[in-house]
């Protein structure tokens, strides 16, 4: 139990920041920002989709009478209007230019004067026509008031009356940004996937929703690759998925609900037999990459919604199930292992969607080896960069094989509920649009609040108890209720305002925190304003004696933001020290709109929501992967990445709106898969190079053939190589140029045949860029000239770093023995392994760092050391490592660095994190931070983002005692530095295991009683960690040096040695310090201990 092999051996995370209709489905709520600007140009849309009674919107107005398109010669004297010859056969497109057409449309004009004039009669005036239509539909565009619609919408000749709303491209948004619809409707040839199969590795799939059925809406059949009837899985005859499949959806998997680790029918968990769906993840994620095109409604508002390549296939592979506690999905490597090895064997699959977390150690973990192979069978991957941003460091899936998408905004927001004050007097701003999260389980809101409706706050509204008794009759009669949040269930504030007859229900949140609530069985609608708003409204509701009015419009309105701006959730590079780029590309992630699931396999066909994640990211890549692969079906997997990356659109904002995103946030840029399939060039590379970098075994990553280029530590300068390909069925001449770095190209100017490839050297200049460890980022930049220059402009991302310093001074620890009265010297090597030119000098005076334990992680396997928050449910109150340590001399401790990982998240979402040191007590910790935390000589706890508390790498621990306020001395002696975490079970930290050290630690297990002993382990050299310390410099009998400063390049060293004399001391034993000063920003000072023996005079 103590001890975890390969970091995803339990569980990895799906990588979502999920909310479906307001509710958190993976465990955290997030997405971008939400503006209130239109889409295009388009009128900005009122607080409601009908508008209140008084207030003028635009809506539509649609006759009787058939427009010209649909016109078929009924009316005597009206003749049909000509088609066209069709190249195809059969009638082509209507000759609008016939005499036939021209008179059909004046004779709408007239009708539809004759309908203004009858408009004017029931109205008394004559609304603005902004604009009429007659070819496709029958009608006008015109500004009305809530009121006047519904009176209009009664005219006999009046079809319908639909109010302003903006319906998005087809996901919605998200292919019409990254430019599918171009490809949809492409000449001679469109591209929507067919003949493409998109594997799904999730949570399963809502087989029953019209995004997956055989024949889509527009009459378009699907063609089984596999033959009409065969399907694969469990969807075969006599599987428990018989009948579910399709020519669609040809087949599917259950790796769930099988050996090992069938998770079926276990405590705290949701999951059926069969790839059906019951945690929503799948289902959006595969709609999102190949869902039929179909017509959908969302809180009212009328939608189309289409997955990026519409007309693939998709199997699906159930490899995640529903934690119930939390809502999270978890999905173990066993199960994601096997769903893609399955995918390989079926044989049929063209790109794989993940959108789960891992890939930290791509050449060490099974999911990410099994990916290799996957590329190298020719299936191209596209997983998620994980939702731990925005700090760095934190990008899942750094396999260069696989495409690692971030998250970006798509310009439509979220769909939202609005409470609108409309008095009395003059209303703030702030109450014109109170957006309200509606609760579940309740009765739906479906029906429009006019504004004249009464707006009552609860007379208790600062109580911690409002609402939990019965209010006097009538108190709410009519009006939407204002109840505070506290005490009592939300059921019973909702139930005892609709007794007083109360029409709806806002719940005012007492906390800053954001809250979707509960009310199941509640009988009108109940939503939720945030504790800022409602303060607001309590206020204003005071100062005009509870007479206010508001509305609360059907349907929801569409908040917009702003296109191609970062998510703040998606995950950054750099990738740890790799030299790589990652995440490789952004697509749309956030407020997505696609099929959902419900907590049963059946009777939520007709769901959506909207979804934010890099999770909902990747399968826009997925699907446009597709699309290529389609269109170009000679290109390699690596060629299809590199034709995304390099035409991908650079123009990303980060999260704030502002700044320019780079390679680390966004990777290569959006994508634009319109002109990925254009792209005039484009890089391959081979499993074997890709296996071969593996810079454990000394490979070289920086010289693999990406669309990227990085390096960790470019000091002085670094080259790159990169071979290119010709797409192109003509010769074309190209320039290279680098922009953003200094740096040569060669050659800057080539010209290549068709299919001919070209290897180019791209040498970086680092000379004058800062010695910090901080990335500086260029681009090359590939423009065509002469032949076809109308070819996309090809740009590949590029970031290096030049290393500071790091000082290596040895040896950190010497002895000498001299007669009383004698002299002697000690030897030192000042060495640099940074990454520039360090700078030293010896410096006797004040206090310097000494290294106390260096270890690190081997990356693969760790030991558990967390305190559980769900001890109930563990049957445990904690599991807790340590390692021991000797001081020599009194020290204090200045910085503490624990290596390890979380297994299905990350530190941010820890507790807390607690560093305790014990003194040793026959060879064990005298006791634990469980259940005897007061035998420890110090203990800390903190929040992950406390003063003095970092984290690095997986999920490394790093303290500054300094700097948290902490003063620690510890006298000489040997001690145990336990590092634990608490957290939930399911997101663990795990310490990582030493690639050195003297193979002595500990675990306990602390049952809920508290009992628990101290354990040995084996298997490993103990725990990976550090330990500084600081000691005094000088002693009166360190001398001078013989070489007191100097200058040592990287990879260099510089020997010295520093006079002792022992005049004036007595015989015995002495400890001093010579301290070196530097230029190594993490170490300014270093402390090296001279031991020094005085032996009586001859």
């Amino acid at each position: 139990m103590q001890q975890v092999f390969k970091k995803t051996s339990i569980a990895l995370g799906i990588a979502a920041v999920a909310a479906i209709a307001g509710a958190s489905v993976f465990g955290l709520s997030g997405g971008g920002g939400a503006g209130k600007a239109a889409i295009g140009g388009a009128p900005a849309p009122s607080l409601s989709g009908e508008g209140t009674l008084n207030q003028q919107q635009r809506y539509i107005v649609v006759y009787r009478e058939a427009p010209l398109s649909a016109y078929k010669g009924e009316l005597n004297g009206l003749a049909a209007p000509k088609r066209l010859p069709s190249a195809v056969g059969g009638a082509g497109r209507i000759d609008v230019q016939s005499a036939a057409a021209r008179s059909y449309v004046q004779y709408l004009g007239g009708v539809q004067a004759d309908h203004e004039r009858r408009i004017h009669g029931l109205l008394g005036r004559s609304p603005r026509v902004d604009f009429r239509m007659r070819h496709a539909l029958n009608g006008i565009v015109t500004e009305l008031t809530a009121a006047e619609a519904d009176r209009i919408s009664q005219l006999d000749e009046v079809r319908f009356v639909e109010p302003y709303q903006v319906y998005e491209q087809a996901t919605d948004v998200g292919p019409g940004l990254i430019g599918a619809p171009a490809l949809w409707n492409a000449t001679p040839t469109a591209y929507r996937g067919e003949g493409m199969v998109i594997g799904i590795i999730d949570s399963g799939i809502n087989f029953g929703s019209p995004a997956f059925t055989a024949v889509d809406d527009s009459g378009y059949h699907h063609v089984n690759p596999l033959g009409a009837g065969t399907y694969l899985g469990s969807c075969a005859p006599g599987g428990v998925d018989e009948g579910r499949c399709n020519d669609k959806l040809i087949g599917g998997y259950d790796f769930v609900c099988a050996a090992p680790g069938n998770q079926c029918g276990v405590a705290n968990v949701r999951e059926e037999p069969g790839f059906g769906d019951t945690n929503s993840h799948g289902s959006h994620v595969a709609s999102t990459a190949a869902g039929n095109a179909w017509n959908t409604t969302f809180r009212g508002n009328n939608l189309r919604i289409s997955g990026v390549a519409p007309h693939a296939n998709i199997i699906a592979y159930d490899a995640c199930y529903t934690e119930i506690s939390t809502g999270r999905g978890l999905c173990p490597n066993t199960s994601t292992v096997r769903s893609i090895d399955q995918a390989i064997a079926d044989g049929v699959v063209d790109v794989i969607n993940y959108s789960i977390g891992g890939g930290s150690n791509p050449w060490g973990e099974a999911t990410s080896l099994s990916f290799l192979n996957a590329t190298d069978a020719g299936i191209y991957v596209a997983a998620a960069a994980g939702n731990d941003g925005p700090d760095s460091f934190t990008s899942d899936h750094l396999e260069p094989w696989v495409g690692t998408t971030a998250a970006s905004q798509h310009g439509r927001g979220s769909f939202e509920w609005v409470l609108a004050i409309s008095g009395p007097g003059a209303v703030p701003g702030a109450l014109q649009a109170i957006e309200l999260t509606e609760g579940s389980g309740g009765t739906p809101f479906a029906v429009s609040l006019p504004s004249t409706t009464p707006v009552r706050v609860s007379a208790g509204i600062d109580s911690a108890n409002d609402g939990c008794a019965a209010f006097p009759a009538n108190t709410f009669q009519g009006a939407i209720a204002v109840v505070r949040r506290g005490t009592c269930n939300f059921t019973d504030k909702v139930a005892n305002a609709a007794a007083a007859g109360a029409v709806a229900v806002v719940i005012a949140n007492n906390q800053i925190t954001g809250l979707s609530p509960s009310v199941p069985g509640a009988t009108v609608p109940a939503f939720v304003a945030s504790q800022a708003d409602s303060n607001a409204l309590r206020n204003f509701a005071a100062s005009n004696g509870n007479t206010a009015t508001g509305g609360i419009p059907f349907p929801a309105v569409i908040i917009h933001n702003t296109p191609d701006q970062l998510a703040d959730f998606s995950s950054r590079g750099p990738a740890a020290d790799l030299d790589l780029v990652k995440p490789d590309i952004t697509a749309p992630g956030v407020d997505v709109l696609a099929v959902t699931a419900g907590t049963a396999i059946s009777g939520s066909e007709q769901s959506v929501g909207l979804l934010s994640g890099t999770s909902m990211a990747s399968p826009h890549h997925a699907g446009a992967a597709a699309l290529v692969r389609q269109a170009r079906p000679t290109w390699t997997v690596a060629e299809v990445k590199s034709a995304l990356m390099m035409t991908a659109k650079q123009e990303v904002l980060k999260e704030d709106g502002v700044t320019q995103a780079d390679a680390h946030a966004m990777g290569a840029g959006r994508i634009q898969v319109d002109q990925a399939i254009r792209a005039g060039l484009v890089l391959n590379e081979t499993k074997a190079n890709y296996a071969a970098a593996n810079p454990a075994t000394g490979g070289q990553l920086a010289n693999l053939n990406l669309p990227s280029m990085a390096k960790f530590n470019c000091a002085g300068s670094c080259s790159f190589t990169r071979v290119v390909r010709n797409t192109l069925s003509t010769r074309q001449t190209w320039t290279g140029k680098v922009q953003g770095l200094s740096a040569l190209v060669s050659p800057s100017l080539f010209t290549l045949n068709p299919g001919e490839t070209k290897s180019i050297k791209i040498t970086v200049s680092t000379n004058g860029l800062p010695q910090t460890g901080a990335f500086n980022f260029g681009k090359l930049v590939l423009t065509p000239s002469g032949g076809d220059a109308s070819q996309p402009v090809l740009r590949l991302p590029i970031a290096v770093a030049v290393q500071p310093p790091k000082l290596d001074a040895t040896p950190a620890a010497t002895a000498l023995s001299l007669p009383a009265g004698g002299t002697g010297s000690v030897a030192l090597r000042i060495g640099n392994i940074g990454g520039s030119n360090l700078d030293w000098q010896i410096d006797n005076t004040g206090t310097g760092s000494r290294t106390l334990v260096a270890t690190v992680g081997n990356g693969a396997n760790g030991t558990r050391s967390t305190r559980f928050t769900d001890a109930a449910t563990v049957g445990a109150r904690a599991v807790v490592a340590a390692d021991d340590f000797t001081l020599a001399d009194a020290t204090a401790i200045t910085q503490i660095r624990a290596d390890g990982f979380v297994n299905g998240g990350t530190l941010a979402t820890a507790q807390s994190i607690n560093w305790s040191i014990f003194r040793d007590v026959g060879g064990n910790p005298e006791g634990n931070p469980e259940s005897t935390p007061q035998l420890a000589v110090w203990s800390y706890t903190a929040a992950p983002t406390a003063a003095g508390v970092s984290t690095s790498g997986f999920a490394t621990i790093n303290l500054n005692l300094a700097t948290a306020g902490q003063n620690v001395n510890l006298a000489a002696g040997r001690y145990w530095l336990v590092v634990s975490v608490r957290a939930p079970l399911a997101t663990s930290w795990f310490w990582f295991n030493a690639t050195s050290g003297d193979s002595i630690y500990r675990s306990v297990l602390v049952l809920p009683d508290g009992s628990g002993a101290w354990s040995a382990l084996t298997g490993s050299p103990g725990l990976a960690y550090g330990l500084q310390g600081a000691n005094n410099c000088g002693a009166t009998w360190i001398g001078a040096p013989t070489r007191a400063f100097g200058r040592v390049a990287p990879a260099a060293g510089m020997d010295t040695q520093v006079q002792i004399n022992a005049a004036g001391l007595a015989a015995g034993s002495y400890v001093g310090y010579v301290c070196v000063a530097s230029n190594d920003p993490s170490r300014p000072k270093a402390a090296l201990r001279v031991a020094l023996t005085v032996t009586p005079a001859p």
